[in-house]
């Protein structure tokens, strides 16, 4: 076999992959943990929802319930309040 394929190079890549995507996993998870957002189903999917709706909240959605909990997580992290009297 041709030395250019370095097959620990792959391997390397794929551990830090993992590690990557348990990473996600946990800070979602403990995002979930420590704000307890209301859970619920809505129509054919999954939704968390964490604030008063309709403005002034966050939500997840997704087929799963675990795509709900990404979905919530990356809108949590990108978040942006749109009222400025918010933070008064």
């Amino acid at each position: 076999m041709p030395d250019y394929l370095d097959t620990d190079h792959w391997k390397v890549a794929q551990l830090v992959d993992e590690l990557n995507a348990a990473a996600s996993e946990k800070r979602a998870l403990q995002l979930i943990e420590l704000l307890k957002p209301e859970f619920s189903k809505d129509g054919n999917q999954f939704c968390f929802i964490y604030g008063k709706l309709p403005n002034d909240c966050v939500v997840g959605f997704g087929n799963t319930a675990g795509e709900a909990m990404y979905d919530f997580s990356k809108n949590f992290w990108n978040y942006k309040a749109t009222n400025p009297q918010h933070h008064e």
